[in-house]
């Protein structure tokens, strides 16, 4: 604050004494760096710039929302019609300053479910503003990126529970059953395949499903195999127990997750059994009979159907009509027991209704039995179909399971281009054969069919012939075939191949993601409170299901307010600090890493080399008198020295002096280094003779070079060295000239 205030000040008493002159170019905004809906905290939410944005929003400042792309008000057409280059522009600016991970993590009191409405956001936005959908799409990743990067810094169980099974609109009948993984289930909701697929939330789900059996996964495959046989033959007897003592340990074993997923698997692998007796026909039936009674087969494949649709109506009032409809298997049962109850009313009907016994060819086309058998034919493929789900339990066949989800998408693209050119040639085909009145060719649906057929090779070109000597219609008609079939075959045909190849290729880059999705969305519908019993089993009242609904009602009816939501709040928030704190650190700690030598560090090196250089060139040009003055006296005494001492004791010397000050330079610590190098330059100047210029241009041109310290003390032998090398030389001069001159007293 001090700081501030004499910045504010100063420039206020220079504005006062000295105008500033500003170029008349800076005043323009064309030439200006940003446009002007770019703010200061919406530049640093671009750079995510952590202290900025924390410093801008402690003063108060934040960034606008912006509205939604559908709307209609005075403020948005006003600027869309003004500009709509501009409009769009600054609200792809806003979002990406909202999608900032330092912002949502500063701004929001719940920065998890903030990253997924914003990322959800993003991404109904990417499929609506077309010109910038790989911009939204990038920031919608980002926002996925940041939830799942908080969930990393999770360090125990309990911060993980905490997470995942918080909600914010939790009340009182929640309460005392608050580990139900909303979180999760909104992580799901949104999409957030990475949050779902991160390794601690999978460790966390797999402990649950696999609760009764830790080691499960350690077991060889056949003990697996045998056990779960066994689990599933037992389930009639486990689902009579639940019913009759839901708390006795049968009753709780029956409720764990994984135990449930074989129980319920079992019933509808019983269910496709009793199917495929039906289909059969195992008991006689009287064919020429237009209202046959039920077999016994069908009537014990009645209570599955009646389990089935219970259960499905309980799932469309606990997850509501629009997450129901999101789930396309969803969809596929809600077909299947469609289909089934058709069946069953057809079958009614014509029980009633038709009581005789008739010829079956003698039967009108629409026959309520006629139509309740195809009903039911189509019914048991769905069923047969609907087994597929299960193989998302599986690591092999689960990647293969969701390749086919996604190639059914692109199948229905591809239909929708051939039923296009399949049209288009039906009905050329028919116009040129129709006065002919051959068979492929006759009527439009005619048409249809021998077109669709001729894909698979099932037509021949013999159809476009015709009985008149009519050579240029008979031309004419094969070469609108002949095209037909090079468009579909090979151009269509191909396309659909190299679609659903690109399709696999996708599922097959993110298979784990993908599939630890598909199972979590498995696993979450086993998790559930109820549905414990398979069908026909839950169809059946049980105590419990009436204590529920009791329970369910008083809740309603008297509500209270406890103080449990606001310790929840209160341990919640302290968790959610936690994980920013150490995203934070985490972030600022892997961008060091990253950062390595940039030029900044560079410039402040050099920098520090050219001050270290002022000042030994300052201290050498204060010590140069003193230099000068003793130059001749300290040759004499090195004379003295090299003619008293020995050999080896001068060498000795030498080499330890250049130790000494190699140990000391090295030993050296950072803050003294400097002086470390104006030693070695004085000692290597004064006691080894060395010209003093020399020896300090020479040691600051290796630390310039980026020698550094590190080589200083190899320097520093080397001038020991140096030292030796010149008391030899003078000993051996001063030998040769006492031997060739005359003595003298």
């Amino acid at each position: 604050n001090a700081t501030r205030t004499f910045l504010k000040l100063s420039v206020m008493s220079f504005e006062t004494v000295v105008p500033l002159q500003v170029p008349q170019i800076w005043g323009d905004r064309q030439f200006s760096y940003f446009t002007p809906d770019i703010t200061p905290i919406i530049l640093a939410a671009h750079t995510n710039n952590y202290e900025i944005i924390k410093m801008l929003l402690q003063m108060g400042v934040s960034v606008p929302k912006p509205h939604g792309v559908r709307c209609k008000c005075l403020e948005c057409s006003s600027n869309s019609d003004a500009d709509s280059l501009r409009n769009s522009r600054s609200r792809l600016n806003l979002y990406r300053a909202l999608a900032c991970p330092s912002l949502i993590a500063l701004s929001s009191e719940d920065p998890i479910l903030a990253a997924f409405q914003l990322s959800w956001e993003l991404l109904e936005l990417s499929k609506m503003e077309i010109e910038f959908k790989s911009e939204y799409e990038e920031l919608s990743h980002q926002c996925k990126r940041f939830a799942k990067d908080l969930l990393d810094q999770t360090r125990s169980s309990h911060e993980l529970e905490m997470i995942l099974n918080f909600r914010d609109d939790i009340t009182l009948l929640n309460q005392e059953n608050s580990n139900d993984l909303a979180r999760l289930k909104l992580a799901i909701k949104y999409h957030q395949k990475e949050f779902v697929a991160q390794p601690n939330c999978q460790q966390l789900l797999a402990a649950r499903w696999y609760g009764e059996f830790p080691s499960w996964r350690k077991r060889h495959w056949a003990v697996k195999l045998l056990t779960s046989i066994c689990i599933g033959l037992l389930f009639p007897i486990l689902c009579l127990c639940y019913l009759v003592a839901p708390k006795s340990r049968c009753g709780l074993f029956i409720r764990k997750p994984f135990i449930k997923f074989i129980c319920h698997t079992a019933s509808y692998l019983t269910f496709l059994c009793l199917l495929l007796m039906a289909s059969q026909h195992m008991m006689f039936t009287d064919k020429c009979n237009e209202g046959p009674a039920p077999t016994i087969v069908e009537w014990m494949i009645l209570p599955w159907i009646l389990g089935f649709v219970w259960t499905e109506i309980k799932q469309m009032w606990n997850d509501g009509l629009q997450d129901y409809i999101d789930d396309w298997w969803n969809l596929m049962d809600f077909v299947m027991n469609s289909l089934y109850l058709a069946t069953i009313a057809l079958r009614i009907v014509a029980y009633v209704k038709y009581r005789g016994k008739k010829c079956r060819d003698d039967w009108e086309m629409f026959h309520p039995t006629l139509v309740a058998e195809a009903l039911f034919a189509i019914a048991n493929i769905f069923s047969s179909l609907r087994l597929i789900s299960l193989f998302t339990a599986n690591s092999h066949l689960g990647p293969l399971q969701i390749s086919l989800g996604r190639m059914l998408l692109d199948i229905l693209k591809f239909l929708f281009i051939f039923c296009l050119v399949l049209l288009a040639f039906a009905n050329g085909l028919n116009q040129l054969y129709f006065y002919y009145q051959t068979r492929a060719f006759s009527t439009f649906f005619e048409t249809l069919q021998s077109l669709f057929w001729s894909v698979f090779g099932l037509v021949g070109l013999h159809v476009t012939n015709v009985t008149a000597n009519h050579k240029f219609t008979n031309f004419v008609g094969a070469t609108m075939f002949g095209t037909y079939n090079v468009i579909s075959l090979v151009v269509l045909l191909n396309m659909l191949i190299a679609m659903m190849n690109n399709s696999y290729q996708q599922i097959f880059d993110h298979a784990d993601i993908e599939w630890k999705f598909a199972r979590t969305k498995l696993w979450i519908s086993y998790f559930e409170e109820g549905g414990t019993l398979p069908s026909p089993f839950n169809i059946i009242p049980s105590p419990k299901s009436i204590w529920y609904f009791i329970k369910w009602t008083k809740k309603h009816i008297y509500r209270r307010t406890t103080s449990k939501r606001r310790e929840r709040d209160s341990a919640i928030g302290e968790v959610m600090r936690h994980l920013i704190k150490r995203y934070v650190a985490a972030t600022i700690r892997h961008a060091k890493t990253e950062e390595g030598l940039t030029e900044e560090n560079f410039k402040e090196l050099k920098q520090d080399i050219s001050s270290f250089r002022y000042d030994v060139l300052g201290l050498m040009k204060e010590k140069g008198s003193f230099l000068k003055e003793d130059k001749s006296s300290n040759k004499e005494s090195n004379l003295k020295h090299a003619n008293h001492s020995p050999n080896n004791s001068t060498a000795s010397n030498g080499q330890q002096k250049g130790k000494l000050i190699s140990k000391n330079i090295h030993s050296s610590s950072s803050c003294d280094r400097s002086a470390a190098r104006y030693h070695l330059a004085s000692e290597a100047s004064f006691e080894y003779e060395l010209p003093v210029g020399n020896t300090t241009k020479h040691l600051l041109k290796t630390v310039d070079e980026g020698a550094g310290t590190e080589q200083l003390p190899g320097r520093a032998a080397e001038i020991g060295q140096q030292r030796d090398q010149r008391v030899e030389r003078l000993e051996e001069l001063s030998s040769a000239t006492t031997s060739h001159e005359p003595s003298t007293e």
